[in-house]
């Protein structure tokens, strides 16, 4: 039982790196969606880098942007909440208009 939990672990940590890399490769949205999907909250900030490269860091949270605009004008993208002990604590894709 502990041997599958130890490598299902491994695999969804292996899924969230190669979706990580084919987001760094080629800013697409599927990737940076199962991303978004898959991390587990309360993760650190320097996970999220790791897995998606440096962010555009706004301090309290931190966007990574894709090439496309959604229907109101705005960016497509994740956004990743910061709280105040520097852990994820919300995150979700979508259009950002601010």
């Amino acid at each position: 039982m502990i041997l599958l939990l130890i490598l299902g672990s491994c695999s969804s940590e292996d899924d969230l790196a190669s979706y990580g890399k084919a987001y760094q490769q080629t800013g697409a949205f599927a990737p940076l969606q199962k991303v978004v999907e898959q991390l587990p909250p309360g993760s650190d900030t320097a996970r999220v880098k790791a897995i998606l490269g440096e962010p555009i860091d706004m301090g309290f949270d931190y966007r990574y942007l894709v090439d496309s605009i959604g229907p109101k004008g705005c960016v497509i993208g994740a956004v990743f909440h910061i709280d105040d002990a520097g852990k994820i604590d919300q995150q979700w894709t979508g259009e950002i208009c601010e």
